[in-house]
């Protein structure tokens, strides 16, 4: 390799890092376990970027609490909205690494995984007994510019991009970081407080 093509594959590498880390950061921030990262090969299918973080909760046992329904789909709700904000903020950290706007950044099955969690959310509501009323401020028409905003904000306005950094260098160091390593790494991270 020459001295550009080294460059090329140091930003490259870079930017892969700062995508996994934005979704590290952003599920250590709502309080979902992180259980590792990795940063995988270039172009494989089987060795893919990966980071293993805790999905939904309050949603799989709904069907069977319904009769505690009115708590649990509050909590339904704010905690898929948190899962597509997790989803949002690989694209988002990369698209602040890169000095891009954010609709410029391709992100793929990130996107895809979004909406499938929002997606999801509809459908256990349609099931549910007296669906037509329970919240669905999850379906507004703007909802994923409000996520992609809230993360915006949460990197730039609040400087948790230092934190992404923070991740994203120890994964170019080690190519992995176990859930361990990842709260060492954010020990000192502000979480998020919930009303």
């Amino acid at each position: 390799m020459n001295e550009h093509e080294d460059k090329r594959e140091e930003k490259r590498l870079a930017t892969v890092a700062m995508h996994e880390a934005g979704h590290v950061v952003v599920s250590h921030y709502y309080g979902r376990r992180v259980y590792g990262a990795k940063l995988g090969e270039e172009g494989s299918r089987m060795d893919r970027s990966v980071v293993r973080f805790e999905l939904t909760p309050h949603v799989r046992t709904i069907h069977n609490r319904v009769h505690e329904l009115a708590e649990l789909w509050p909590l339904a709700v704010r905690e898929t909205l948190v899962t597509t904000r997790i989803r949002f903020a690989g694209p988002v950290s990369q698209a602040v690494y890169l000095k891009k706007p954010f609709r410029e950044v391709h992100g793929g099955q990130d996107y895809y995984d979004a909406l499938v969690e929002l997606l999801r959310l509809e459908k256990l509501r349609i099931s549910l007994p007296g669906a037509d009323q329970l919240d669905i401020t999850y379906k507004d028409d703007n909802i994923l510019d409000m996520v992609a905003e809230d993360v915006v904000d949460l990197f730039v306005e609040r400087e948790y991009i230092n934190y992404v950094g923070r991740v994203a260098r120890g994964l170019i160091e080690k190519q992995e970081l176990s859930e361990s390593e990842i709260n060492n790494l954010l020990h000192d991270m502000p979480l998020h407080i919930w009303d």
